[in-house]
């Protein structure tokens, strides 16, 4: 819609009815509709009317069950997400429109330079906070960006805007056209959902939503639009939201990380890093010296990114082979120096094995029985590490553990796996995940004899690293 067509509008509406809402001024408009005061039964909000020809050009019967999607939405409570009042078709006038509650807030695209980093955390919670709840619904908003977000002047709260794209998540009924064409803001999407392969579940469509919050908290800590040197000519900016890592640096590292792993390409390898708790800053933080730790980690990190030849996604055998038997390497050496500089375990036997094909290798690791450290028994550890992703040269792992206490050492264990952490591979060694666990398990084997649980010969008795 041009500007002539909306004031066209504009003028038309003033003083009239649109589905009993008496109309009284004007806010804006977008690519095919205008956007007005309205009130009705002493209630105020906005009404988004659409254009009718644009609406029959593009296909009214698909307009129509959007805003039905919308209207579902009648009633319901969320305080991050603008409420939505009524929608439909006016009997009289033909218009389809939809209302909202109007909201005295600006827009946070217009107002992301202004934005402290302090206010950050609390934005980027409460629009994923958001966006949790449609989900919740079976529903996925598709178009989550700066400009579909309101910020309150004292930047303590953000409201998720424009649900003219709700879809209702593994729906059989929606239709064609919503399945065939991309839906949503290019620059915002991700590489799946640009190119029409996501998937139609809750985990595909929560993959998009990790995605397009991290990009949203990228511009909040860049104070710039996700992939800008990238916007022209056009395919550019295709081609960055294909392959293209962007460049994140803040005082934050929470946040620095979390919309890295928004960010990151493989939807799949996505969902591995990012969970919903992961938008929950009020969670307790961890110690200053791992803070610190994990800070200049990820600092070296991303210096060695900027510096270094970008790999390809896709990996022969033989560099799968290498890439596991180096990372094997580097997670044994970690594991002896950590147990020698604890001088808390007893003596231990490490074996190893390694599945190029399956991309995975074991370590497993048996504690003889040491009586002087009151462990008058033995202790197992089976790590798992499989390569997820190999991630534009920057492979991302995960590593599963578990662990087994017996009155002899055992030659496995059988038992379902209690922990799990995926990250590159500097974070799971470097960072607190490996000392947690190993000494969550040793602290479970004392518990274990202290409650004089039964020990099962070559099966034992399981531990859980709480």
């Amino acid at each position: 819609m041009d500007n002539i067509q909306a004031q066209m509008m504009r003028d038309e509406l003033q003083g009239q009815l649109v589905g009993g809402w008496l109309i009284d001024g004007f806010l804006g408009n977008g690519k095919s509709a205008v956007v007005l005061p309205a009130s009705k039964d002493g209630e105020h909000g906005a009404i988004k009317v659409f254009h009718r020809e644009l609406v029959e050009r593009y296909g009214k019967e698909m307009q129509y069950e959007r805003i039905l999607r919308e209207r579902s939405l009648v009633g319901a409570h969320h305080e991050n997400l603008v409420k939505i009042l009524d929608g439909g078709e006016c009997l009289s006038s033909g218009y389809l429109y939809v209302v909202m509650e109007r909201l005295p807030y600006k827009n946070l695209h217009d107002r992301i330079v202004d934005i402290p980093l302090a206010a950050v955390p609390g934005i980027i919670s409460q629009i994923a906070s958001a966006a949790h709840y449609l989900e919740d619904r079976h529903l996925a908003h598709r178009d989550i960006k700066p400009e579909n977000i309101v910020i309150s002047d004292d930047f303590s709260k953000a409201i998720l805007l424009d649900l003219g794209v709700l879809l209702p998540i593994g729906a059989a009924s929606f239709t064609d056209v919503d399945q065939r064409q991309f839906i949503g803001t290019l620059r915002y999407s991700s590489p799946e959902f640009l190119f029409r392969e996501e998937e139609n579940t809750i985990e595909g469509w929560r993959a998009v939503t990790f995605y397009q919050l991290g990009a949203v908290l990228h511009d909040l800590l860049m104070k710039k639009v996700l992939f800008a040197e990238f916007t022209d000519p056009f395919p550019r900016l295709v081609e960055a939201v294909k392959s293209e890592k962007p460049h994140i640096v803040s005082e934050d590292y929470r946040c620095v990380q979390l919309a890295n792993r928004c960010l990151t390409k493989l939807a799949s390898t996505r969902l591995e890093l990012v969970k919903w708790a992961d938008f929950n800053f009020d969670e307790p933080s961890v110690s200053p010296a791992v803070v610190a730790r994990e800070r200049v980690l990820q600092r070296q990190q991303y210096q060695r990114q900027a510096i270094g030849p970008q790999q390809p996604a896709a990996l022969a055998a033989s560099q799968i082979k290498r890439m596991l038997e180096d990372a094997c390497n580097q997670f044994e050496t970690r594991l002896a120096a950590f147990f020698n500089g604890t001088g808390m375990f007893p003596l231990r036997m490490t074996h190893t094995s390694s599945d190029p094909v399956q991309k995975k290798f074991q370590i497993y690791i048996q504690f003889e029985r040491d009586d002087d450290l009151g462990l008058p028994c033995s202790m197992s550890v089976l790590i798992d590490v499989e390569l997820l992703d190999a991630n534009a040269g920057d492979p991302v792992f995960r590593a599963t553990t578990a662990s087994a206490l017996a009155p002899l050492p055992i030659s496995t264990i059988t038992s379902e796996p209690d922990k799990s952490y995926a990250g590159d591979l500097p974070a799971l060694l470097d960072g607190s995940f490996l000392e947690v666990v190993l000494l969550g398990y040793l602290d479970a084997a004392y518990n274990a004899i202290d409650q004089g649980v039964e020990l099962i010969p070559d099966v034992g008795f399981r531990l859980i690293c709480n």
